[in-house]
């Protein structure tokens, strides 16, 4: 390596610093409105992108991503809920209580036809709003974007295990795999939906 060419490692390690600690804040204060707010939940946690990982989004994505600093979810928030309606009640909560970049927000579940099973997910991207940013516990991370996904516990089990065995395969699924994930993603919406009507009854 000359000195003309960009330390990467270096670059990774500038843009991931403090995000471990940002992340761990943003955990508490998840879990404290939710507690507040009486919803009950599985878990909040929070992780940062590997080098590894992000560089693979910089390869696979080099139209969009310049750099590490263009990555908008090198910190990832997760609340896992036991209902799948507790999604959208979590939903209103981290709306109200943070900065929401709406353009770069997206609900997965509104993505499939009536007719498809797949990942059911929503995905915010948060900042913390000009009110807390100023208090001093949060005032280090005013500037930090980070992404925020809330699903149900099944949801959950089905897209890690989806994740785990699907995108490992180079080119992807094949088509007779392809469907058998999503009559699983078909048996647990439906199995969601069932806990609900227990849950009310």
């Amino acid at each position: 390596m000359n000195e003309h060419t960009p330390n990467v490692e270096i670059d990774y390690e500038r843009h991931v610093r403090g995000l471990d600690s940002c992340g761990s804040v943003v955990t508490s204060l998840i879990q404290s409105i939710l507690n507040v707010e009486n919803i009950k939940f599985h878990s909040v946690d929070h992780r940062v992108k590997s080098e590894n990982s992000a560089s693979k989004k910089l390869v696979a994505k080099a139209d969009r991503y310049r750099g590490y600093g263009d990555i908008t979810d090198l910190l990832g928030v997760r609340v896992i809920t036991y209902f799948e309606d507790d999604v959208d009640k979590v939903a209103k909560c981290i709306e109200r209580q943070f900065s929401v970049d709406a353009e770069n927000s997206e609900d997965k579940r509104a993505l499939l036809d009536s007719d498809r099973f797949g990942y059911l997910s929503l995905h915010y991207m948060l900042s913390f709003d000009a009110r807390r940013s100023k208090l001093p516990e949060y005032a280090p991370f005013a500037h930090v974007k980070f992404e925020q996904q809330i699903r149900s516990v099944l949801q959950h089990a089905w897209a890690e295990i989806e994740h785990d065995l699907g995108y490992k395969l180079d080119g992807g699924l094949p088509k007779e795999l392809r469907r058998g994930f999503s009559r699983l993603a078909s048996l647990l919406e439906v199995a969601d939906n069932e806990f609900i009507s227990l849950r009310d009854r």
